[in-house]
């Protein structure tokens, strides 16, 4: 290979799909009728190899057409290799997602072989599941050139496709797997990427495969493990997804039904799906509603806060805080937390973690903070969790609550008079945790640990028997590439949640939001912050800071709402 091949294959980073059209700027204004054709999927236009291609020229364009046949086919692509390696070559496998970047590839003349490595973004399975890259991690791809006839051919590549980060949030979509919580009162989510050109057949197909083992023992799904699309394809027409499934995909009435809600949760958050239909030889796959499932609880209005060494809460205008004679914080007292319905609040004492009753009765029966007198004794609490230096807690929404002591290797699970639980002993052993949080529907939990020094974030499925108390712990998955330590965790929403760095002296804390099975995104904060709370979305988080100040996100910027606020949490 010439050095003109050579830096020909060095613009293979370069690869990029694009489509241009031109807006008039001349001619007559004529009246529309203003109606709007549906957005159809982007499938960009991919040429096959020319005679006089050179090798660089083979694999630039092998991977220009591979990337495009995720939009439509990959029988572009496949020109461009061997009749072997087309025969075996399978796109589906793999897609490497890839950063912008220098590119050097390495060329090995004794055996015809282009290496290089390419920046990488992240990876997805082909089963749609996407893992992020860290910070400088790269992807080595390897192709071997044959000539066959007078023209070049790739001959032995992996198997899999490599697209632009660009490029891939125009070729895929994330969806949400809509499974249940045990009790089948919840949907629970796990968020896949799917190509967009057939995103229906790929959700259905997917979910009747199954939850992630690492989410598996945490929710339930109604499709037997025989079960099986009878069409591998899912027609939508006119706003209807029809599903026909094998007969081996019918279980008990009950599973039947969920199946039929698990297909419509998941198929009708597509864009073109308004109504979806699933059918087992031809016949309704259920005939009774017998499972309806509701989408995770959203935290109430009213934040709890800890002011003025009081108690209280925050209706997004006015804080009002508990009566003088209920009692006043004890001294020390940092983080406060509150359950779903209101009945129980908690916050971290220098000796443990302490719980309450007080808030039980509601807005009505606190007083404005401007009014309120000074309280001469402490709150009536009972401490659930002793020991110095405890996480920030966290209510699950069967009314549990969550902490640990930094160095106490597990996580304490309480509620009322039950003994406590102890749960991932194995995981965390010989960790120092430094905040948790469940999510909203109770099927998950968000740890951020050190070990060795090295900050990790990581989510678990949460067990629990038939009466919803949490029994075990599943397999951690590492979520949230890059993040720094941590000291608080909110959930944004069912599949995602901020992260509150440590605060560093003299500059603004760092602050991500991370999706489980997705991206995660760095937030700039405004002072050094110490705790996060969210309601639903990122337009509701709160960051309290160590001067007392509490800000809320505006747009990509913070507004002052609160002052003189030692900690806030909405419930959960």
């Amino acid at each position: 290979m010439n050095k003109r091949t050579v830096a020909a294959v060095a613009a293979l980073a370069a690869v990029t799909l694009s489509a241009c059209a031109s807006i008039p700027t001349d001619g007559d204004v004529t009246e529309g009728n203003g109606d709007v054709a549906p957005i159809e999927n982007f499938e960009p236009i991919v040429q096959g190899p020319a005679p006089e291609d050179d090798p660089a020229a083979i694999i630039t364009g092998f991977l220009t057409a591979s990337a495009g046949g995720v939009a439509s086919d990959f029988t572009v692509a496949r020109e461009f290799l061997t009749a072997d390696a087309s025969a075996t070559w399978d796109p589906s496998a793999q897609v490497t997602v890839y950063d912008s970047g220098a590119v050097v590839p390495e060329w090995d003349e004794e055996v015809n072989t282009v290496t290089y490595e390419v920046p990488l973004a992240s990876t997805l399975d082909d089963s749609g599941r996407l893992v992020e890259a860290g910070e400088g991690e790269v992807s080595e791809l390897v192709f071997t050139v044959v000539e066959e006839s007078g023209e070049w051919r790739i001959s032995d590549l992996a198997d899999g496709v490599v697209v632009s980060e660009a490029n891939f949030v125009s070729f895929f979509r994330p969806v949400s797997l809509a499974f249940a919580t045990p009790d089948l009162s919840t949907v629970v989510g796990e968020l896949r990427w799917l190509p967009n050109n057939y995103a229906a057949t790929a959700a259905a197909r997917e979910l009747i495969e199954g939850p992630s083992p690492w989410l598996a023992d945490a929710v339930v799904t109604g499709f037997p493990a025989t079960a099986a699309l009878a069409v591998e394809s899912v027609v939508v027409a006119d706003g209807v997804a029809t599903v026909d499934l094998t007969a081996q995909s019918a279980g008990t009435q009950v599973e039947r039904s969920l199946a039929d809600e698990q297909l419509r949760l998941t198929l009708s958050s597509l864009p073109d799906v308004t109504e979806v239909d699933v059918r087992i030889g031809g016949l309704p796959i259920s005939d009774e509603d017998t499972v309806a499932l509701e989408s995770p609880a959203i935290p109430d209005k009213y934040a709890v806060v800890a002011v003025d060494g009081r108690l209280g809460m925050w209706d997004g205008t006015e804080v009002r805080v508990t009566p003088a004679d209920v009692g006043a914080l004890p001294a020390g007292a940092s983080v406060v937390a509150r359950d779903l319905d209101a009945s129980q609040a908690a916050w971290v004492a220098p000796d443990g973690v302490y719980v309450t009753a007080v808030l039980a009765d509601g807005w009505e029966s606190l007083v404005p903070l401007d009014e309120a007198d000074a309280p001469a004794t402490e709150i009536e609490a009972t401490r659930v969790v002793a020991g110095t230096d405890a996480v920030d807690p966290s209510f699950d929404d069967h009314g549990y609550l969550w902490t640990a002591v930094k160095s106490g290797g597990a996580i304490t699970v309480t509620r009322g008079d039950d003994a406590p639980i102890r749960l991932g002993e194995n995981w965390l052993a010989g960790r120092e945790v430094s905040a948790i949080s469940v999510s909203r529907s109770g099927t998950m939990v968000a740890v951020q640990s050190r070990s060795g020094g090295q900050p990790i974030l990581e989510v678990a499925a949460v067990v629990r028997d038939a009466s919803g108390v949490p029994i075990a712990l599943g397999e951690a998955k590492a979520v949230g590439a890059d993040v720094g330590t941590g000291v608080d965790i909110a959930w944004i929403d069912e599949v995602s949640f901020a992260l509150l760095g440590e605060p560093v002296e003299g500059t603004a804390s760092p602050l991500w939001t991370v999706t489980v099975g997705g991206e995660t995104t760095a937030i700039t904060t405004m002072r050094e912050a110490t705790g996060v709370a969210a309601r639903s979305g990122q337009a509701t988080l709160l960051v309290v800071g160590d001067d007392e100040v509490v800000e809320e996100r505006s747009g990509t910027s913070w507004t002052m709402v609160l002052e003189g606020i030692t900690d806030i949490a909405y419930a959960g």
